[in-house]
């Protein structure tokens, strides 16, 4: 059973979403704000966040920032209606997905079932691979352990996201791989093929030496990316 966190400082979103994940099949935990939130993460992670963004004196926005400090957990973020800067921002910041207010349950469970399908396969080609730890540049990218480490051996924390996109680039090196292909490889709805750009963006900030002029992760204008580097793989 998959057990989903979700913080909102709505008594009456708590229970309806509840209710509704629980009739799912999921397992439930609610906060109402960011100190409660990070009290059920110190216990364990939950399979997924359904983060609210506006918590009353807080900011889902930041909290999230704070989570994937730490954490690759998936989150899904709750904007209001046309809150279009909200959705790009949280998705700068690591959420994997979002759903607008007023949401139907279909589309709220739909979603739901989407990012931890698309984190769940990443995780089954890792650990179906046969080749598992790549090195690039003197980063080492351990595709078992969903793990990066910079040249200078420091742990750098991934969204699932920016890992996804991340493992699928190591597997190939100096192939030019277009916003479909990635979105096929990274197991993402076609729909959302703004997000890889984005996940791109995010990546080329923890990996380039220079985000502004990237070496590693390069555009190739009107068809996608290249990963232009060598891959050995330990």
């Amino acid at each position: 059973m998959d057990t989903i966190l979700i913080v909102d400082d709505d008594a009456d979103v708590l229970d309806t979403v509840g209710f509704l994940l629980e009739d799912a099949g999921y397992g439930v935990i609610s906060a109402t704000n960011g100190k409660a939130m990070f009290k059920v993460l110190d216990k364990g992670l939950p399979d997924l966040i359904v983060l609210d963004v506006g918590l009353g004196n807080e900011s889902g926005l930041e909290l999230a920032m704070q989570v994937r400090k730490s954490s690759s957990v998936p989150i899904i973020m709750l904007t209001g209606k046309g809150a279009e800067t909200d959705r790009v921002v949280g998705l700068e910041l690591g959420a994997d997905d979002y759903v607008t207010k007023p949401y139907g349950s279909a589309e709220l469970l739909a979603r739901i079932k989407s990012v931890l399908r698309r984190s769940k396969i990443t995780r089954t080609k890792a650990d179906d691979a046969r080749r598992e730890v790549a090195t690039f540049n003197g980063w080492t990218c351990d595709l078992t352990g969903r793990k990066l480490h910079s040249p200078d051996g420091k742990d750098v924390p991934l969204t699932s996201g920016e890992f996804s996109v991340l493992a699928v680039f190591v597997q190939n090196p100096g192939r030019t791989l277009s916003r479909e292909r990635l979105l096929d490889l990274t197991g993402r709805e076609k729909t959302l093929d703004r997000s890889i750009d984005v996940q791109i963006m995010r990546l080329r900030r923890k990996i380039e030496g220079d985000p502004s002029d990237p070496q590693l992760i390069q555009a190739i204008r009107a068809v996608g990316y290249i990963f232009s580097t060598q891959v050995e793989w330990v």
